[in-house]
């Protein structure tokens, strides 16, 4: 033990300074964090200016973008945008199977189809 009362450690560093590097790895994280945020927010925001066609190519819609950009300034709005998106997708995903699988079902003989709606049900 030093004089001081603080141990060293394998790096020279006391305690306190083992403080400090961890209270500036958490300042700085979260400072770049909010600059992310902020420059994600700055490009969101660019998407207003799109036609409805553009945004639906990128999967988003005029509403999803309106409704993000409502969020706190400290919230990262490209974030729910992407879950916004995901969810379209796999909803679009999900419909599209369903119409292919009442397709099917619609191709089959009358009696069959009945059958065959009673097994989907049963499902």
């Amino acid at each position: 033990m030093s004089q001081t009362g603080f141990e060293l450690n394998a790096r020279g560093l006391g305690r306190v300074g083992e403080a400090l590097t961890a209270l500036t790895a958490v300042a700085y994280y979260g400072i770049a964090r909010q600059w992310r945020a902020m420059r994600n927010r700055r490009s969101v925001s660019q998407l207003l200016h799109w036609d409805d066609h553009m945004l639906k190519d990128i999967g988003v819609t005029r509403g999803d973008v309106l409704s993000v950009m409502a969020m706190p300034v400290t919230k990262d709005p490209s974030q729910r945008l992407t879950v916004l998106s995901v969810e379209r997708r796999a909803a679009l995903r999900a419909v599209t199977l369903e119409r292919r699988q009442a397709a099917n079902v619609v191709a089959l003989p009358q009696s069959r189809q009945t059958e065959e709606r009673l097994r989907l049900l049963e499902i």
